[in-house]
């Protein structure tokens, strides 16, 4: 099964963001059934998509962005000639379970999985880098008595059997344990074996009864929910034959009254539903702890916050040290005044001295900078020849012990000559500001994500007091033990009305940028795909004082404290408790409430003091995907950017 390179990468879809690493689980889960499809179809054994993997096939002919298995069912009939032929058909990494097939199975649901998590180079490439446990799950259909007595009686039987249980959750084994067991065992005619453990044996026996009136023709239930919440119960003629629909890449059989069959179980399944499943999600979880724990520091893909994360180290660039320059010089006209207020005009030709050799050496350095012919060279000209009058003016009065003498008009005229290299000072802040605007660099990887930066770019030309330097970076697809695979450079895919530079030709450690904006958190953790570590967050805050992020997607409103957004809010790990939130100086997010629910993610990762320091250096300005209803959207992102450029 072959799926293009962009199913694999992170998406977001009906506002549900999906990380690239269930990607790979999807396909590990596609690649299982095509093993039961096969398998299926050399023995004519029926089968049909069901729960969420159908409302996606009829929907949306792919997976729902918040589901993380495949599910299929079967009747009882097909399900029996399927455990009899499975275990020879499966491929050596796969293995089967199901009542009845395996002693200790507790659990309704059969399911086909790949066994074991696996570094083998050959398994990751088969399953498509997917390194954990990954199963399809199969339900069984069986058929309700057509006599309502029959199932009556079942009803008190299935009553019986859920009062065990929960006894034997509680881990009890009381008195009232045995007396239900005893009269269990009388009225099934049955015998406990009271040394193994109970509850197997108590599946077994329950999936023995949920068989009891198959053929007799009547309406299909999923026995295992009917028998404990009278629910899922289909009409015959639901399941009397199948249509092969579009799913991902592939087609799977969806019966013929899936409109019945779903709207059973969801009621309005064409209403989107965010809600999380019946068991935790993500299914892969629970196998990412225990190798995270097993291999400890070696498991490579675990990002662990420090307090360090937060340090920013101080970076002067040319334009910095270009206007302290001009700062120094305006900081020195305003000393002149006073030492010629005080009657020390040594003092001051000795500083108007300095100033026209700093000036000069200030001039040259911008002539090798820029070239010849910039604004703010000739300006330097300019001051120099004014400083050069004015010393020459003071020089005359130098003989002279007590300038109180001079009339005046010498004074006022001195004063004028004084004041002129202050006029050209003024003149000169402005010159550097053109000839030395602030450089922003945008560092995207991917032209389709462009889209988020493109405005607030567009908006930094048009103001045309900032040179905007678009550097496309290369990213690489990773194998499952995260050295990389194959590399992708989009710089030619860019809109053409911009001007690319390349990454190769660029020398961040000389141009050390005013800002560095990145819209995806670049660093070594995601498991599906990375850049060259010289491009991670952490690297490139070394050569700028402002290293912004602005996140490529947008997604629903997350509220942390709504149950139905608990998939969405787990989801939050893959694009928060990431070194791009913390190494950045500022990330622009989609919204305030967005901004809450950030903060909501990295106190629980970090904790409530990081959370403070975080709040900082989070703002809920909006996003450039965003448009501009409600005040939100490029509008609100580009005045949010602007001030924090200009901020000292």
């Amino acid at each position: 099964m072959k799926l293009e390179k962009e199913f694999f990468y992170d998406e977001v879809r009906d506002g549900f963001y999906i990380p690239g690493i269930m990607k790979r689980a999807w396909n590990a889960e596609l690649m299982i059934l095509s093993e039961v499809d096969r398998i299926c179809k050399k023995y004519d054994i029926n089968y049909y998509a069901f729960g969420g993997t159908l409302i996606g096939a009829v929907r949306d002919k792919q997976f729902i962005p918040w589901d993380d298995d495949i599910d299929i069912c079967m009747k009882r009939e097909d399900f029996q000639r399927f455990c009899w032929v499975v275990k020879e058909e499966l491929p050596e990494e796969l293995e089967f379970h199901s009542v009845g097939f395996d002693k200790d199975h507790t659990n309704f649901v059969s399911a086909v999985a790949k066994k074991n998590m696996s570094f083998q180079s050959a398994m990751l490439r088969k399953y498509q880098e997917y390194l954990y446990v990954v199963t399809l799950d199969i339900f069984v259909l069986d058929e309700l008595s057509k006599n309502p007595e029959d199932e009556e009686y079942r009803k008190i039987l299935f009553k019986m059997f859920a009062g065990i249980y929960g006894i034997i959750k509680k881990r009890k084994k009381s008195k009232l344990l045995w007396r239900e067991l005893t009269e269990i065992e009388s009225l099934l005619k049955i015998q406990l074996d009271r040394e193994r453990p109970l509850e197997p044996q108590l599946y077994f026996i329950l999936n023995q009864i949920f068989q009891e009136f198959n053929g007799g023709g009547g309406d299909f239930a999923l026995m295992g929910t009917y028998a404990f919440e009278g629910r899922l119960r289909y009409p015959r003629s639901a399941f009397e034959k199948s249509n092969w629909i579009p799913f991902c890449n592939t087609v799977v059989p969806a019966p013929i009254g899936y409109d019945t069959v779903l709207r059973e179980e969801y009621g309005d399944y064409h209403k989107k539903v965010k809600a999380g499943g019946e068991h935790t999600y993500p299914s892969f979880k629970g196998y990412e702890d225990m190798i995270r724990e097993e291999l400890k520091e070696e498991w490579i893909f675990t990002y662990h916050f420090s307090e360090e994360d937060l340090l920013r180290p101080k970076i002067e660039n040319l334009r910095d040290i270009v206007m302290h320059m001009e700062e120094a010089l305006a900081v020195s006209q305003k000393e002149l005044f006073k030492e010629y207020e005080r009657g020390e005009i040594q003092a001051c030709l000795q500083r108007l001295s300095k100033a026209q050799e700093d000036a000069i050496a200030f001039g040259d350095a911008i002539e090798r900078k820029k070239g010849e012919g910039s604004e703010s060279v000739s300006v330097l000209e300019k001051y120099c020849e004014a400083l050069y009058q004015a010393y020459m003016a003071l020089r005359e009065v130098l003989p002279m012990e007590d300038l109180s003498i001079l009339s005046a008009t010498v004074h006022k005229e001195l004063k004028q000559k004084l004041k002129k290299p202050g006029y050209y000072l003024k003149k000169l802040r402005s010159a550097l500001e053109k000839d030395f605007k602030r450089q922003v660099v945008f560092l995207p990887h991917s032209a389709k994500h462009f889209e988020s930066l493109r405005p607030l770019v567009d908006a930094l030309l048009q103001a045309g007091d900032t040179e905007c330097k678009i550097i496309p970076i290369p990213y690489y697809d990773r194998y499952g033990d995260g050295s990389p695979k194959e590399m992708h450079y989009e710089g030619e895919d860019f809109p053409k009305e911009y001007e690319i530079t390349d990454y190769r030709n660029y020398n961040f450690e000389v141009e050390l940028p005013d800002c560095i904006v990145i819209n995806s958190p670049y660093d070594q953790f995601n498991q599906v795909w990375t850049v060259e570590p010289t491009f991670y967050c952490q690297e490139m805050k070394k050569y700028t004082n402002k290293l912004v992020y602005i996140p490529w997607f947008v997604t629903d409103e997350i509220n942390p404290k709504d149950k139905e957004d608990g998939n969405a809010f787990y989801n939050m790990k893959y694009y928060v408790e990431v070194p791009g939130i913390f190494h950045s100086d500022l990330s622009i997010v989609q919204s305030e409430g967005m901004k809450k629910a950030y903060l909501s993610k990295i106190s629980k990762f970090a904790g409530p003091a990081v959370r403070k320091k975080m709040s900082k250096k989070i703002s809920g300005a909006g996003s450039c995907l965003l448009g501009e209803k409600e005040g939100e959207g490029s509008k609100e992102v580009i005045k949010c950017f602007r001030k924090f450029l200009l901020k000292a």
